[in-house]
């Protein structure tokens, strides 16, 4: 019986290494079905590469950004160690939906979008129902469990309210407010009661946004607003939630404020984009660079050199698209700036 059970356990052992040493590192030139599957993995996360099997140049640099961004030696190899961080990064998060929640604070709690939420779940609106178990993807903009402080507090409207000032008043935003409480405009009424979004104590102490907390990235023409505008490509009236400054490629990008890189890599649309955490549940993004100066991970202060401007992703002309986000929504910068 014991020589049976020895046997059977050499077998497994056999079986086991055979398995573990089946991977084989992908390399330049290769054109393996596993390299189709890095391939999905690296479009999955924002980075535009062709799904064509071959391992390209292309490919090949863009699995060095990816390296770089995760702290990892950036050799161009896909190695086991590469392979696992971009099934990681890759891997949907499974959640059961809990009475009380909305896709807008998933969203933030999860590092995610409700748009992206939507999509993966094929969900019409932005109802969720408690029970049901959706699927979260990891986006490009970094993925993963952020802790959540964010909670409601309700505020009766009296003269000279507005939204916009209500945002600033909670640490909230616009589009928040208008989402908790169903708002087609920006319409209220004096008396009226309104579910503010608001951040915790906890996270007020980290970081106060103000009109004096942030410097210009960079000085130039603003050839974009904030707001709704006819997009340069599509042609169609949609919302820009940042500013767009001209600059010539190569023009220095400096943070705004101190913080930490939490995204230095490739974002779909944006091209090559740097985002920066300054607590507070507020961040910034720097997009279409030509050349990225930091990595993820790395800390930052006021006016450091972090990136080269350029027209990376969907752009027309070299630029520097700049973003706020609170609460994990867009402000308008100019609110903020000096």
């Amino acid at each position: 019986m014991n020589k049976k059970i020895n046997i059977a356990l050499i077998f497994i052992i056999i079986i086991l290494s055979f398995s573990m040493s089946s991977f084989a590192s992908i390399e330049l030139g290769d054109t393996s079905t596993q390299v189709k599957e890095v391939q999905q993995m690296l479009n999955n996360l924002g980075y535009e590469v062709s799904i064509d099997g071959i391992y390209g140049y292309r490919t090949k640099e863009i699995i060095k950004d990816f390296q770089r961004s995760n702290g990892l030696t950036a050799d161009g190899i896909v190695g086991e160690k590469t392979l696992n961080f971009l099934i990681e990064r890759t891997k949907d998060i499974t959640y059961v939906v809990k009475k009380g929640d909305s896709l807008s604070e998933l969203a933030i709690k999860f590092n995610s979008t409700a748009a992206i939420i939507r999509e993966k779940n094929q969900l019409s609106s932005n109802k969720i129902v408690a029970g049901r178990t959706i699927l979260i993807p990891k986006s490009g903009m970094g993925g993963g469990r952020i802790e959540n402080v964010y909670k409601k507090i309700d505020h009766q409207i009296q003269a000279g309210d507005a939204l916009s000032i209500l945002a600033k008043k909670y640490g909230s935003s616009v589009q928040a407010i208008k989402r908790a409480n169903n708002l087609s405009d920006n319409q209220i009424r004096v008396g009226q009661t309104l579910t503010v979004p608001h951040l915790s104590k906890e996270s007020d102490r980290v970081f106060a946004l103000n009109n004096s907390s942030l410097i210009w990235p960079v000085k130039g023409r603003m050839s974009s607003p904030y707001g709704n505008r006819i997009h340069p490509i599509t042609g169609k009236r949609q919302f820009h939630g940042g500013i767009d400054i001209a600059v010539p490629t190569g023009t220095q990008i400096r943070v705004a404020a101190d913080g930490k890189v939490i995204q230095s890599g490739w974002i779909k649309g944006f091209g090559y984009t740097i985002v920066i955490d300054h607590g507070k549940r507020v961040r910034t993004l720097y997009g279409h660079n030509s050349q990225l100066l930091v990595k993820s991970g790395s800390a930052v202060k006021k006016g450091d050199k972090i990136a080269l401007s350029g027209s990376t992703g969907e752009s027309t002309g070299p630029h520097l698209d700049f973003r706020i986000y609170v609460n994990g929504e867009t402000v308008s910068p100019l609110n903020y700036l000096p």
